[in-house]
């Protein structure tokens, strides 16, 4: 159980680095190329369907980053399920395109295991909200 979640882990992971290194070959090697990957970006109005809908997105997205100055994950969860596995985590993505920006959110990551390890095939995303429930 414990290399299953440290192989979730290591996907989470290079969805990270894939951002932050604005690395269009390593955000596809995440994605299952087995099952129709559903991608559900927090500024789009309807999920990308498929791996070359959600490889295009990224295309299109890093055009316009010059630079990324930060790309963290915190507050990560996991729980394994047979073969698959949800990962719930938040991030926190800084950079400049036009203008500098920043990125706060949160997402949910569906996978299964194959014979590659761990991959995604699902991702919904939402930004965090500005209040804070007390405690």
């Amino acid at each position: 159980m414990a290399d299953d979640i440290d192989g979730v882990l290591a996907l989470v992971e290079a969805y990270r680095a894939a951002w932050a290194g604005l690395d269009p070959a390593a955000f596809r090697s995440i994605w299952d190329p087995e099952r129709e990957i559903v991608y559900c970006p927090s500024e789009l109005d309807r999920p990308l369907l498929g791996a070359d809908a959600v490889g295009r997105y990224f295309d299109r997205v890093v055009s316009g980053i010059r630079h990324v100055r930060a790309m963290t994950v915190s507050d990560v969860r996991v729980e394994v399920i047979g073969d698959a596995a949800w990962a719930f985590f938040s991030f926190d993505l800084e950079g400049s395109g036009a203008e500098p920006f920043e990125v706060r959110g949160r997402n949910t990551l569906l996978a299964r295991r194959t014979g590659g390890g761990w991959k995604a095939v699902h991702y919904h995303e939402s930004l965090r909200g500005p209040l804070t429930e007390p405690v």
